[in-house]
């Protein structure tokens, strides 16, 4: 056991630096040994470490109270001193002298923290807009991504696991900068499972090693792909795509790895193989699990000897490739068959990656209903503005068999069905409309624009238009203790976009029907993420 002396500013009272006098807030107090300073400290408290040493020292760099408070509260659950900074210049002196052990901040503090001082710990909190953030920042490295709407056990868990990884390693890996004008495909979701995912891709991609994605058909393995690409060293190399089930197998091995003149009947001339034209760049080959025992023998010689012989050729030609392989199919389970080769699959499963399911991804059916409609829109030249409240129960309780891709056709189907601003449920496929949850009524009436009837254009009674909202919101454990936010956040992005589509998107129109002013109106619509064109619409998940 050991004591710990933790001084209090007599100025800002803030938290000093353990065992000697330090302030965040750079007071013109001097830096003295702790025993030396009595006469000018206003007060201090004795800690009481379990297994702590002087180092466990947690910076927060926010002026946001809330997460404030709970950082506060978790470090003192841990028995870890607290600094409170409003910016990164009133902390200058302690991380130059590198006494602080753990720094949370959100992104724009951290990208200028990493320029600065890119030795220091970091863990994040921020609210995502989109996956690339969060992939960033663990590329980046940090430590770990703390989303905003937590419970405290979460950020307690958090800050735990970080000074442990701080203890463990001292320093976290540094990558190159990010590029800005990069393009790739975004990932749509903020549910927990899908966090981890972006953090497993910030880990895995900068390393040049092989990598095996599973998950169901439909949940978007190739998407995971190009994005362990784009954060890679090799972004800017070939990337190829191959289907393995999609090509018979007689064909699959020519296709790989490429053949001679006359190795066949009709080859007539020499063909280039994937492998060979994907030289210095990444290969996915997508439904690995389909590949024939025979061509498995010449992927992995390839795997473990960088190089091969074409069909029919005597050249042995090397080969620099970063193999990613996904499949929907249970690998273990076909190599107790005899149908998979399971020193093959170690080769592959240098790391691992599993794409959850959608229906255990809580609300990011709705998030990413909004972004294919949104995406769809345009290429449709459609105008389905929003979502009916009676509609969102529905994305959230349906199972999603297909996953994102059956998600991706009911939204397409249901915008070319839909008269006017609003996809209802009627306009979805009908194995969807009959997973309507208890409690939620179905509108008796469609009609296209919003209207007094009901809120955002229902035509139920408000109670039972909203309540399966509230019911799914109230069962999400993500929202414990930030419930209330997250409820008059959604209602009120809502409120906003329907009273802006009535105006055709007259800011002053809409202010005047919310009864606010202008100012505020432009304000709120900068922070739920609104955007206003001829007419208005939410700027969905991940744009």
């Amino acid at each position: 056991m050991e004591w710990v002396a933790v001084f209090l500013c007599g100025s800002c009272l803030c938290h000093g630096r353990v065992g000697r006098v330090e302030h965040p807030c750079r007071s013109a107090r001097p830096t003295r040994p702790w025993h030396e300073t009595d006469a000018l400290l206003n007060a201090f408290h004795f800690l009481r470490f379990e297994g702590a040493t002087l180092a466990d020292s947690v910076l927060l760099i926010s002026q946001d109270t809330q997460v404030a408070t709970l950082v506060r509260n978790a470090c003192a659950s841990l028995n870890a001193a607290f600094s409170l900074a409003r910016s990164l210049d009133d902390v200058a002196g302690l991380l130059d002298a590198d006494e602080v052990d753990l720094v949370i901040c959100d992104y724009t503090t951290f990208e200028a923290l990493r320029a600065r001082w890119p030795r220091a710990c970091v863990v994040l909190y921020s609210e995502p807009k989109d996956s690339e953030q969060a992939i960033e920042a663990i590329k980046l490295g940090a430590l770990d991504y703390l989303p905003n709407l937590v419970t405290p056990d979460i950020v307690t868990a958090q800050i735990r696991g970080a000074l442990r990884i701080r203890h463990d390693i001292k320093v976290p890996a540094i990558y190159e900068s990010r590029d800005e004008t990069a393009e790739v495909d975004r990932i749509i979701g903020e549910s927990p499972v899908m966090k981890e995912l972006y953090k497993l891709i910030g880990l895995i991609a900068p390393r040049d090693i092989n990598v095996l994605i599973t998950g169901e058909s439909g949940t978007g393995k190739e998407m995971v792909a190009r994005a362990i690409l784009h954060h890679s060293a090799r972004r800017s190399r070939p990337f190829l795509a191959i289907n393995c089930a999609a090509i018979p197998d007689t064909l699959l091995e020519s296709e790989l790895f490429g053949h001679e003149k006359g190795a066949f009947t009709g080859a007539d001339t020499r063909r280039i193989g994937k492998f060979e034209q994907c030289q210095g760049g990444t290969l996915f080959l997508d439904e690995v699990g389909d590949i024939p025992l025979g061509t498995q023998v010449k992927l992995l010689r390839a795997l473990q000897d960088n190089a091969f012989q074409r069909l029919g050729g005597a050249e042995v030609i090397k080969c620099d490739v970063r193999i990613i392989a996904a499949t929907h199919q249970a690998l273990d389970r076909l190599i107790e068959e005899r149908r998979f080769r399971e020193d093959l699959y170690h080769r592959l499963m240098v790391a691992d990656i599993h794409v959850p399911p959608l229906r255990e991804r809580e609300v990011d059916a709705v998030l990413l209903a909004h972004y294919y409609m949104a995406r769809y829109n345009r290429q449709f030249g459609t105008s389905v503005l929003t979502i009916a409240p009676e509609v969102l129960p529905v994305l959230i309780e349906y199972p999603w068999p297909g996953n994102v891709r059956e998600l991706e056709n009911a939204v397409k189907s249901a915008l070319v069905l839909a008269r006017g601003s609003i996809l209802r449920l009627e306009h979805l496929p009908a194995k969807i409309q009959a997973h309507v949850p208890k409690g939620t009524s179905r509108p008796t009436a469609s009609p296209d624009t919003p209207g007094p009837s009901g809120p955002l254009g229902s035509t139920e009674s408000p109670a039972h238009s909203l309540r399966g909202v509230v019911a799914n919101l109230m069962n999400d454990k993500s929202l414990d203790g930030a419930l209330h936010r997250a409820a008059v956040s959604m209602m009120e992005r809502e409120l906003i976009i329907a009273c802006l589509t009535r105006s055709q998107g007259r800011a002053a129109a809409a202010a005047k029907q919310l009864g606010i002013s202008r100012t505020t109106l432009r304000k709120r619509i900068a922070e739920l993420g609104i955007t206003i064109s001829a007419t208005a619409t939410g700027r969905v998940a991940g744009e």
